[in-house]
């Protein structure tokens, strides 16, 4: 009985404070299992390493996860399974996402710590509001939308990467936010803080004969070797960074950061493969020199800079 009057509290409007908050994730996962089938449509993804199917309520994230994923091909190794199931306020019988109580205050390490002594992962958009809960045991999650594509505006260049974060790190793999540039199946990790020149650098080796497999987000396999997998086709440049290169992009599609993204695979279907086996880790710095210089950094540094 108590329980029951929680749930319709919190599905009547409550705000959501740590308190309530495992609470909140447990019935809408819940709730999102027990969702009629036949009012959603089911998209399955078959990137490297994980088979994604994500159920939705229309085709319009299900087309955006097309244009963005690297899907493996077909003799690669099947990967593990997770399901996502992406319902927003349009659906009959699905509540609009709750808000958070602003009074009690908001700490992203309170909130994942929350999360975490109930078993589950999970992220909070304020502006939209959304949410996304992910139980790493059964391996499914929810994406609680406001409306069809009110996922969080810098998710639009990587989709469900959160979801995939988390699929990911239940199988011992990593999602990295990082660069990469290689040459003969062979090649570097570039990692920092944005604006570090970590595209820039990315995009001129790519138009000068090196290769890469991703310039934000990519997979991390750790086994007698390091290899990095492509995740997502779409790489971003501002104005200033194209123009150092010379290229020039044919209706250019500007993100929430005011960045162009593009297709780097079918830009550059030579340059961009799927992985590369990862030899060297670069700190990429904007120093403004007349020419590039190469400094060696400790290993500490270095697992800083990753971190």
């Amino acid at each position: 009985m108590a329980e029951a009057a929680r749930r319709t509290l919190i599905l009547a409007g409550e705000q959501i404070s740590l308190r309530t908050l495992p609470a909140y994730a447990q019935e809408r996962l819940a709730a999102a299992m027990q969702y009629p089938a036949q009012n959603l449509e089911e998209h399955r993804f078959r990137l490297p390493k994980l088979d994604l199917d994500v159920r939705m309520a229309g085709p319009e994230l299900a087309a955006l996860c097309e244009q963005r994923f690297v899907q493996r091909e077909c003799d690669e190794e099947v990967g593990q399974h997770a399901t996502v199931h992406a319902l927003d306020a349009t659906l009959d019988g699905w509540d609009a996402p709750a808000g958070w109580d602003t009074d009690t205050g908001f700490s992203s390490r309170e909130f994942e710590r929350a999360l975490e002594e109930a078993g589950l992962r999970g992220f909070y958009h304020h502006d939209a509001p959304s949410w996304q809960f992910f139980n790493p045991a059964t391996r499914t999650g929810v994406h609680v939308l406001p409306s069809r594509m009110g996922i969080p505006p810098w998710e639009i260049g990587s989709p469900m990467r959160l979801f995939m974060h988390w699929a990911y790190a239940a199988q011992g793999l990593r999602l990295t936010h990082a660069a990469t540039l290689g040459i003969g199946g062979k090649g570097a990790l570039m990692v920092g803080a944005s604006g570090s020149g970590k595209s820039g650098t990315t995009l001129a080796g790519l138009l000068n004969g090196l290769q890469s497999v991703g310039d934000d987000y990519v997979l991390l396999e750790h086994g007698e070797d390091v290899t990095a997998h492509a995740l997502f086709r779409v790489f971003k440049q501002d104005d200033n960074g194209l123009r150092r290169v010379g290229l020039r992009l044919e209706n250019p599609e500007l993100n929430w950061h005011g960045k162009h993204e593009f297709d780097a695979m079918a830009l550059m279907p030579g340059a961009f493969v799927r992985r590369l086996k990862i030899t060297a880790i670069f700190l990429p710095h904007v120093a403004r020199l007349e020419r590039t210089e190469i400094e060696p950094v400790s290993a500490k540094h270095a697992a800083l800079a990753l971190a």
